[in-house]
């Protein structure tokens, strides 16, 4: 034991000293990069610095990749959440990565959204004028102004005119320079909106990177952090950005619920006092969002992991109902096997409990109660019996998805435990004794020719026990709703302390509607 611990503290003591040896071999080698001089040589002798360096190197550029990559995801989706004017979402980094960006509860009302965008850009500045197109030109005058075509040369001079007398009389009645003026002024004017709008497109998607760079440099450690930024949508110009407490999944509804009651009284609150002066409006703003900025979101262990997963890991409990039509051998002791079957039926109503592991695979639980009658006619027997079970249905479902269609048809094999509480039985048999006369002697009950007659009812005995093992194919909606078909795939039961096969295996089968939530 005392060598183990001796190899514990030299392990400890040798990576201990190999990290003080390297963290002072690149305070070393960086002042070194590029010389050759005898000190520099030692220190490359001794610690290696061009390996060094490019490992260091190495690994800044992969964690500047990373980074560069994080901002262009969370450009993109900085332009494509949001089609109002101003927008507010939550946005979540790990370890400085962006993860998500949801919409959630707004921190603010739509009112004080809007003074915040009109505080940013100042909407009251003039907008330049526009020019208009002049009334269409009548049909004379199109043709006039036709054997008059005003030239590049005339528009370019400061007072364009016609020299020729019939033109100038023409230039009087219908304007054809004015007319030629206004075309070149409307296709320029169509230009300059034509090159002001993509050079708006271009504007938008470079302050979609900006604005995206200017959220994730607020994150800070190795930890899980979330914003909440409010921000112009046509701009992509941050108007506030918060940093937002990471609540538990647990609280979330409750605090969703106390944001939404807070932004009704606000909202209630802005109306009242409309006739306030911005600077109150400011005021009583900030003072809201230090009640009201919360994003909630939790550590790595759950938060959005636990979303995306919690529609494949779910559980639902609910009922079940099945009819089963099975073909028996023997009724405990009494064996029919090839008897005329007159009807052979079953009710079989449960509580179940269903648990998804995945998409695919899922459990199944329950606890059901069975009423079986059944009557068999043969040469030499008439049987009608009726019995009382308990039953515990143990089952794999394995699904087959549609995409986002909420059918899924699946199969299903399972095994069921049934244990007979009370038995009613008629019994006319001329070749088998009766399982429940234990007052007759029983060989004298097997003598050829004899007949019994037994009318009877009783509790099973303790010994007495079902197994059923079943193969199933069934369609399933939303996972509430459930068919399925199943077959009998075998059966023993014990009674006595021996084993009978109680079913036949491929005429034996049952229906099962299940509903679960």
């Amino acid at each position: 034991m005392r060598k183990i611990f001796q190899a514990i503290f030299a392990l400890v003591l040798l990576l201990t000293v190999s990290l003080f040896a390297q963290n002072m071999c690149i305070e070393l080698c960086t002042p070194c990069q590029n010389k050759k001089d005898q000190t520099c040589k030692k220190v490359e002798e001794h610690c290696q610095c061009a390996a060094l360096l490019d490992s260091i190197n190495a690994a800044q550029a992969s964690k500047d990749a990373a980074f560069a990559e994080s901002i262009n995801k969370l450009s993109d989706e900085l332009l494509q959440t949001c089609d109002e004017t101003v927008c507010a979402r939550n946005i979540a980094f790990e370890n400085g990565i962006f993860k998500e960006i949801k919409q959630g509860p707004s921190p603010v009302s739509n009112e004080t959204k809007q003074s915040l965008y009109e505080t940013k850009f100042n909407n009251t500045q003039p907008e330049m004028s526009r020019i208009e197109p002049l009334p269409p030109m009548t049909e004379e005058c199109t043709g006039f102004c036709g054997d008059c075509p005003v030239t590049d040369k005339m528009l370019k001079a400061k007072k364009p005119k016609f020299k020729d007398k019939f033109c100038k009389k023409i230039e009087q009645s219908c304007k054809c320079i004015d007319y030629a003026i206004n075309k070149k002024q409307l296709a320029e004017q169509a230009k300059a909106d034509s090159v002001a709008e993509f050079e708006s497109k271009v504007q938008r998607i470079e302050n979609a990177k900006l604005l995206a760079k200017q959220i994730q440099d607020q994150t800070t450690g190795d930890s899980v952090q979330a914003f909440t930024v409010i921000f112009a949508n046509k701009e992509m110009v941050a108007l506030d950005i918060q940093k937002a407490e990471i609540a538990s999944k647990e609280k979330e509804q409750e605090t969703v619920a106390t944001i939404e009651e807070k932004m009704t009284d606000s909202a209630q609150t802005s109306d009242l006092q409309e006739s306030s002066d911005k600077e109150t409006s400011e005021t009583a703003f900030s003072e809201q969002n230090q009640d009201k900025r919360v994003f909630h979101e939790v550590d790595p262990s759950s938060s959005f992991k636990r979303e995306k997963t919690s529609k494949d890991e779910s559980s639902y409990i609910g009922f079940s109902l099945a009819f089963e039509f099975p073909e028996s051998k023997d009724f405990y002791g009494i064996w029919f096997h090839g008897a005329p079957k007159d009807y052979d039926f079953g009710i079989d109503l449960g509580f179940l409990f269903r648990t998804y592991f995945n998409k695919v695979v899922s459990f199944n639980l329950g606890f059901n109660a069975i009423y079986r009658l059944a009557e068999y006619n043969g040469e030499y027997l008439s049987i009608k019996f009726s019995t009382l079970m308990a039953e515990i249905p143990l089952g794999f479902r394995f699904g087959i998805p549609l995409g986002p269609l909420p059918v899924s048809p699946f199969i299903s094999t399972s095994f069921h435990i049934r244990k007979p509480i009370y038995h009613w039985i008629d019994l006319e048999n001329g070749h088998h004794y009766s399982w429940i006369d234990d007052s007759g002697d029983r060989a004298a009950a097997q003598e050829p020719g004899r007949r019994i007659d037994d009318s009877a009812d009783g509790a099973a005995a303790i010994d007495e026990w079902e197994f059923v093992p079943l193969l199933g194919a069934g369609l399933e909606i939303s996972r509430h709703f459930s068919f399925e078909f199943q077959w009998y795939l075998g059966s023993f039961c014990i009674h006595d302390g021996s084993f009978h096969d109680a079913y036949e295996y491929g005429s034996s089968w049952r229906l099962k509607f299940e509903a679960a939530f």
